[in-house]
C-alpha cells in the first residue's frame, strides 16, 4: 500500500487559508499542514489546530513572502526591507546571500524564534518544511539541522521532485526552478541519512505549485511508484479574497475543492493509497 502525506502549506497566513485547511481536514483527505509562525492569522490557526488533534502540524519556516519576521525588524536588519518585511521571493534573498549582505546569526535567531513560537503553542509538531523551500539553501540548511536537533525534531520535507516529471508539459521556468531545487534536495539527503532524519521517498508539488487542481492531483495519484509520498498543496476558501493580499497567482479554491472531492477519495481507494501525516512516520 502506498502512503501519502497531503500537506497544506501556509496555515496561519490568512483566515481564508485557515478555514480551508480545517474544512478539508473535516470533510476531505487532509491530515497534514504547515504552520507559519509569522502568519497574520497564526493565533487563529494554532487555536483551530488544538481542536483537531488528528491534524498533523508542521513548522513552516519563513525567510521570504513579504511577511514580517517573528523577531523585531531591528533585531534582524539584514533579513528585511525598508518596511520591515522579509523579501517577497527567494531571488532577492539569494542575491543578498551571494553578495555577503546576510548575517547568518540573524537567520539562526529568526528561525529559532519561529520554531520556539510554534513549539510553545500546545501542538503536536510533526515535521519541518519552509516557505518557498528556503531550508534547502545550503547555509540555511545547516542552521535548520542544528535547530531540529535543538528541538528534538527529526521529520522534514525534502522536496526532491523527479527531474522527469512533466518535463515537457510544464513551463520551462517551472521546470528550471524544480530542477534547481531537486538538485539541492538530493544533496541534502546525505545529511538526512547521517543525522537519521526522516523524510518521504517522493515529493510532488513543484511544477504544479499553486495549481494542484483535481486533475493534477489525480494524475499524481494514478502514476506514483510504490513508497511514501508527500504532495504539497495550497488550499484556500476564496481565491478572490486571497488574491487581494497575495500576487502569487495561486488557484486556492481549486486546490481546496480537490481536497474534498469525492472522485479523489474514490481514486485513492481504488489505488490502495493510505493518507497519513508526518507524525505517523517512524
Amino acid at each position: 500500500m502506498n502512503r501519502v502525506i497531503i500537506n497544506a502549506d501556509d496555515f496561519g497566513i490568512h483566515t481564508e487559508v485557515n478555514r480551508a485547511v480545517i474544512e478539508a481536514h473535516e470533510k476531505g483527505l487532509l491530515l497534514s499542514t504547515s504552520l507559519l509562525a509569522s502568519g497574520p492569522a497564526f493565533d487563529e490557526a494554532a487555536a483551530l489546530a488544538r481542536q483537531y488533534p488528528g491534524l498533523g502540524v508542521g513548522i513552516h519556516l519563513c525567510l521570504v513572502g513579504a511577511l514580517p519576521p517573528v523577531l523585531s525588524p531591528k533585531e534582524v536588519p539584514t533579513l528585511v526591507d525598508d518596511n520591515g518585511l522579509l523579501p517577497e521571493s527567494y531571488v532577492p534573498l539569494v542575491k543578498r546571500m551571494w553578495t555577503g549582505r546576510i548575517d547568518f546569526e540573524q537567520v539562526y535567531r529568526e528561525l529559532d524564534a519561529q520554531m520556539e513560537k510554534i513549539m510553545s503553542a500546545g501542538l503536536n509538531v510533526t515535521h519541518v518544511d519552509s516557505h518557498q523551500h528556503m531550508h534547502m539553501l545550503p547555509p540555511v540548511w545547516k542552521i535548520v539541522q542544528a535547530l531540529m536537533k535543538k528541538y528534538g525534531l527529526h521529520r522534514l520535507r525534502i522536496p526532491k521532485e523527479s527531474y522527469s516529471f512533466k518535463v515537457m508539459a510544464a513551463s520551462p521556468g517551472r521546470v528550471m526552478g524544480r530542477d534547481g531545487l531537486t538538485y539541492l534536495a538530493r544533496k541534502a539527503m546525505s545529511d538526512v541519512k547521517r543525522l537519521r532524519f526522516t523524510t518521504t521517498d517522493y515529493f510532488w508539488g513543484m511544477v504544479d505549485g499553486g495549481h494542484m487542481t483535481e486533475a493534477n492531483l489525480a494524475h499524481i495519484l494514478r502514476h506514483m511508484p510504490f513508497g511514501v509520498h508527500e504532495i504539497m498543496m495550497h488550499p484556500g476558501r476564496s481565491t478572490a479574497v486571497l488574491s487581494q493580499s497575495f500576487s502569487w497567482g495561486y488557484h486556492w479554491e481549486e486546490e481546496f475543492h480537490a481536497l474534498i472531492s469525492p472522485r479523489i477519495r474514490q481514486l485513492m481507494k481504488e489505488q490502495n493509497i493510505e493518507p497519513i501525516h508526518y507524525g505517523q512516520l517512524p
